[in-house]
């Protein structure tokens, strides 16, 4: 602010602006802006007078960018600087401050470099270069103070202490706060410090880095730091202490050995410090995530071979360089880099791989930017990488833009094993650059062990595997536009594949061959909703355990051409380890199943059938599957008799509604774990007792052809829901209902029961009740003869108990 009319020095302008109508125009054509007149109009509530002001009418700089000598003049310094400062902030205004700051860091952005190669970067300055200073205390104890964060000065005369200077003579140590007690036991000097005082050599101690302060905000943390070693056999502390009240802490010393882990619990959120006391030399690796953390702190962690960080706040990408310059593992995923104070940092591009050391072996950054990435930016900086972990659980993503119009999946070295890309919108893979051990294609990669490229769902067309890659276990090519993995035939190694929802799957078979023959170690065939189509193969793969096939394309018949059975005999021949076998289709062949194709299938645990009314014939045999459990055969066009499971002891759930099963329903029995069976919409013409069913809570028999009598159902006390109306039911087993106590829900409306047997359902019912009394039951007669004499007052009674029994 300064005044360019010489006439005008010291501010007394008053007198010159009496016959201006607007002052703020006169003040600008003074070089006086308004904004500066301001500030000097509010300071006296911050302790300044008029006087103050005189003597800076030369200022160079605006007055409202300035604060230097009236910190000790101003009460709201501190306030201030807090406002426009601080150490997960950055510096706004353009302020300029000199004098003396208070505080552990200031945060600030500076020009790095010169011409086109300068960055606006983003850097702390600290205020304590040591954290803190060994005693004087003679002799020294495990309990004798030691002075945090303190300026050190040294002066002559008397012995080296600390303390005041009053009434103390002799060379001495002083510092410029109160030294504190040693609180724990892995509080060691990291440093040793010689200087001369009075003609003497004196050795100082110096702790740097100890404690490491996080500051996050949270109410639970789970938190591991892993130590190289350990210091005298002493163990690490820590301790959080709440930022607004340092009183209210939480100590946790001597925490584990080389392993040091908390489990801090509060029942509300507040900012807070996490305090870990130790050598920051003999760390390893730190995992502190979804603490709400935004910036690592100033101390150098040399040997530190991992850093967890993952799901906090972080917005301003740290220099991984000169914290941890020997990492192997860094995962930053689950933060927010996209939001960064530096324009040219919002994207993963080399401002950010070059804040990483080229040892690094594990990278994970998930949901941390949007946009794409230079193909070739991780290969050329991380030349020994083994894990590249991209993907995205919500938040962030990658994504074409001006930089990269298709966002082709970054090429990696050759030493990758796991490659996670996932929940993005890569939509190529782009080509491998050179000889193919440095930049190389996912495709190309020899050494992969697990692909993970599913959900992004415009990556489409052919997909392959390396011919050289004898490693791979597991991919992951779920929700996209590929088509089912090649090159993969015979490789020992491979387990798993999740290539469900995706569009353009193609056939199991191509040119005549099983696309995954001789692949011994698969257990996990998961194709849900995808576009498989074509016949079904022989499927070789002997640790073959879930196969899922639903709401496919799939015709089924015999790879050579043979349609005479929808499932061939031999399809599973070699899967004597197959636990669930999910298939449904609407193109499924309108032939039979064979009756052995389940005989080489002994661990069977789940059958699920739908071919939307197509397959015919019989239910296949069930006899060798002593492990079933669930039955599910719904909208099939099965037909003849129900099987009666005797062979599988362990079924829990049946389901074969919507086929054209006939004759009668079996008298299952000694199936103690049967707890639903839904036999409704098929052609059943009679009922028998079932026997020793305890567990059976749900049978819905409905919309059959069954006729004669109702059995009694008293085998099945934990009958809950039984469901048998449209049939032709005309009598009914006294006793039927009356021992049924939890029975809820009785649906016999649509049948043709005589008033005899409808006064007889509803005497067992009442008996029922008294035997034990509740409400909630709902019993539905309509469509049979109308309930008389006794039976209505009981159906009355029922009503005035909280039943529902109607019958008309």
């Amino acid at each position: 602010m300064a005044i360019t009319n010489p006439k005008l020095f010291g501010l007394n302008v008053l007198s010159f602006l009496s016959d201006v109508l607007d002052k703020n125009e006169a003040l600008i054509a003074l070089n006086l802006p308004p904004l500066d007149l301001n500030v000097i109009r509010g300071s006296s509530n911050a302790g300044a007078t008029r006087g103050d002001w005189i003597s800076l009418s030369r200022l160079s700089f605006p007055l409202y960018k300035t604060l230097d000598r009236f910190r000790t003049d101003s009460s709201n310094y501190q306030g201030i600087l807090d406002l426009r400062a601080g150490t997960d902030r950055t510096l706004f205004g353009n302020l300029n401050i000199n004098g003396i700051i208070s505080g552990n860091a200031i945060r600030y952005r500076y020009v790095d470099g010169t011409g086109a190669s300068a960055t606006v970067k983003i850097a702390d300055i600290s205020t304590s270069r040591v954290s803190a200073w060994s005693s004087s205390a003679s002799p020294v104890t495990a309990t004798s103070p030691i002075s945090y964060g303190a300026q050190v000065k040294i002066r002559s005369g008397g012995a080296l202490q600390f303390g005041t200077q009053s009434g103390t003579t002799g060379p001495r140590l002083q510092t410029t706060i109160t030294p504190q007690a040693k609180e724990f036991a892995s509080e060691f000097p990291t440093s040793k410090i010689s200087c001369t005082i009075g003609g003497s050599t004196v050795v100082l101690y110096a702790m740097k880095g100890i404690p490491i302060i996080f500051t996050g905000f949270f109410r639970n943390l789970d938190a591991n730091i892993t130590l190289t070693s350990l210091i005298s056999s002493t163990p690490a502390s820590w301790k959080i202490v709440e930022v607004a009240n340092s009183n209210n802490f939480v100590n946790f010393p001597n925490r584990g050995g080389t392993t040091s882990s908390i489990n801090f619990r509060s029942s509300v959120s507040r900012e807070r410090y996490i305090q870990f006391y130790y050598n920051p030399d003999n760390i390893a690796t730190v995992t502190i995530t979804s603490a709400n953390i935004s910036f690592l702190p100033a101390v150098k962690l040399q040997n530190a071979t991992g850093l967890n960080f993952s799901s906090n706040q972080f917005r301003n990408f740290p220099d991984v360089n000169f914290i941890a310059p020997s990492i192997v593992s860094l995962n930053l995923s689950n933060n927010y880099f996209y939001q960064s104070d530096t324009e040219n940092e919002r994207k993963l591009n080399s401002n950010i791989v070059n804040k990483i050391p080229t040892t690094l072996k594990e990278l994970y950054l998930g949901n941390t930017f949007y946009g794409s990435i230079t193909q070739n930016i991780i290969a050329n900086r991380f030349t020994g990488l083994t894990v590249l972990h991209l993907g995205r659980g919500g938040g962030a993503y990658f994504h074409p833009d001006d930089a990269d119009t298709t966002c082709e999946l970054p090429n990696v070295p050759n030493t990758c094993e796991t490659y996670f890309a996932h929940d993005n919108d890569f939509r190529a893979f782009g080509t491998t650059v050179g000889a193919g051990t440095t930049n190389v294609n996912v495709r190309d990669l020899t050494n992969l062990v697990t692909l993970h490229i599913g959900g992004n769902y415009y990556l489409s067309g052919a997909f392959s595997i390396a011919a050289g890659n004898n490693k791979i276990q597991a991919i992951y090519s779920y929700a996209t536009g590929l088509t089912l993995p090649t090159g993969l035939a015979g490789k020992n190694s491979f387990t798993t594949l999740h290539h469900y929802y995706a569009r353009n799957a193609g056939p199991l078979i191509v040119s005549g061959s099983y696309l995954y023959e001789a692949c011994n170690s698969l257990n996990t065939l998961h194709l849900y909703a995808s576009n498989v189509t074509g016949a079904l193969p022989k499927f070789t793969n002997t640790a073959l355990s879930y196969l899922d096939l639903r709401y496919t394309n799939l015709t089924g018949g015999d790879p050579s051409g043979d349609t005479s059975f929808v499932i061939p005999e031999r399809t599973f021949e070699k899967c004597t380890n197959l636990v669930y076998m999910l298939l449904q289709s609407g193109n499924l062949l309108t032939t039979p199943i064979h009756p052995n194709a389940f005989s080489y299938t002994p661990n069977l645990y789940y059958l699920w059938y739908v071919s939307y009314g197509r397959t015919t014939g019989s239910i296949p045999s069930l006899t060798a599957c002593k492990n079933l459990t669930y039955l599910y055969l719904y909208y099939n066009n099965f037909t003849g008799i129900m099987p009666s499971l005797a062979a599988n002891p362990n079924i829990y759930y049946v389901e074969v509604g919507y086929n054209a099963l006939s004759g009668s329903i079996p008298a299952f029995k000694n199936l103690s774990n049967l707890y639903y069976l839904f036999m409704y919409n098929n052609q059943f013409t009679s009922l028998n007792k079932f026997q020793n069913l305890p567990n059976l809570t749900y049978f819905y028999a409905h919309n059959n052809k069954m006729t004669g009598e109702i059995p009694t159902f008293a085998d099945c006390p934990n009958l809950y829901y039984l469901i048998l109306f449209n049939n032709q039911f005309t009598n009914y087993k006294t006793g039927g209902f009356s021992v049924n106590y939890r029975l809820t829900y009785l649906d016999l409306s649509g049948n043709l029961l005589t008033q005899q047997a409808v006064n007889q359902i509803i005497i067992d019912l009442y008996a029922n009740y008294n035997a034990v009394k509740r409400g909630g039951v709902t019993v539905n007669l309509r469509g049979n003869a109308i309930p008389s004499g006794d039976a209505l007052e009981y159906v009355e009674i029922l009503k005035s108990k909280g039943w529902s029994v109607v019958f008309n």
